[in-house]
């Protein structure tokens, strides 16, 4: 509301940063706040038309005012070429008359030459040329670009009304998959898929393996480094930050994994707090590994071996 409230006013302003967790809606949002930005006969609330030509090349992905500025390959870089390459054409004229609109996703993954590069054009911007900007990680952007945009918030919503929500997708265990998801909504749909849960469930059956020695923590890693990263190293967070709770107090309520409580509660039992924040330090250095594009075998492989220790009881794996 406060966006379309700006755009009816022609007060939008020229960078927008949109800041939130991954799977929050942040993309859907500005894709819809866009799209009601380049329709050609907006309804009374703001929102594309869906039926005209503009909104007819917006389904189709063609519409010459968007774009977005997104990495080749998941979890990679994005380049000052497509910096460049966006910078060129952001001079040029809206073929449609209003804005020239560009998405980049996820803001963060630019490089420091890309970032270098887009701070020009946020300094001195072009009438007409919105470019919005999405992270779930706003500290990684050099304090220069943010400063030039307009940070809007996107906070989790709360629990219950995102249940109610994800119930009119089907009959599944949300409250179990929004829990592995974060609370991220959109996130708990993606798992929701059959292939991806068994996916995750393959993840917590090998993470299980290791601590419980009966992987090689070497091996495992050279297969995790050709799986999605940031996606392994999301759910490897939220396991070990489930074990730091459960060491610290076992009957804690709120976990990420609630559906393998068991056997994260014998896990968990097996190090002091002090060993499980050392460790949860530990991954978190992983994860910035993956931001600085640095070798993540070695990375993944020390991590391994610290959770590898045998443990005094056994662990079960299903």
């Amino acid at each position: 509301d406060h966006l379309q409230g700006l755009g009816n006013q022609s007060r939008i302003p020229h960078a927008s940063l949109f800041i939130g967790p991954q799977g929050i809606g942040k993309r859907q949002f500005a894709e819809r706040f866009v799209k009601g930005l380049l329709c050609t006969s907006t309804t009374p609330s703001g929102d594309a038309c869906g039926t005209c030509t503009a909104c007819q090349l917006l389904s189709a992905g063609t519409h010459p005012d968007l774009s977005f500025v997104e990495p080749e390959e998941q979890g990679k870089v994005i380049k000052v070429d497509h910096i460049r390459e966006f910078t060129h054409t952001e001079t040029l004229t809206s073929q449609f008359g209003g804005y020239k609109i560009w998405i980049i996703d996820p803001a963060d993954a630019m490089n420091t030459a890309a970032a270098n590069a887009l701070l020009k054009t946020l300094e001195e911007p072009t009438p007409s040329t919105l470019i919005i900007l999405l992270t779930h990680k706003p500290g990684v952007l050099p304090a220069t670009i943010r400063s030039r945009c307009q940070a809007i918030s996107f906070p989790t919503p709360p629990r219950e009304l995102v249940l109610q929500w994800l119930n009119g997708y089907g009959e599944r265990d949300w409250a179990t998959l929004l829990s592995a998801s974060a609370g991220s909504p959109f996130k708990a749909m993606e798992l929701a898929d059959d292939e991806k849960f068994d996916e995750r469930q393959q993840f917590l059956n090998n993470l299980f393996m290791v601590f419980s020695a009966k992987k090689d923590p070497i091996a495992q890693a050279g297969q995790w480094t050709k799986c999605d990263l940031p996606l392994l190293l999301q759910w490897l967070s939220c396991v070990m930050l489930d074990l730091l709770r459960l060491s610290a107090n076992t009957e804690q309520a709120e976990l990420f994994n609630p559906d393998v409580r068991d056997r994260l509660k014998s896990i968990s039992s097996t190090k002091k707090p002090s060993e499980w924040h050392r460790l949860m330090q530990q991954m978190l250095n992983v994860q910035r590994a993956l931001e600085q594009q640095l070798n993540m075998q070695l990375q993944l492989e020390t991590l391994l071996l610290s959770l590898s220790a045998k443990t005094t009881q056994s662990i079960g794996v299903r």
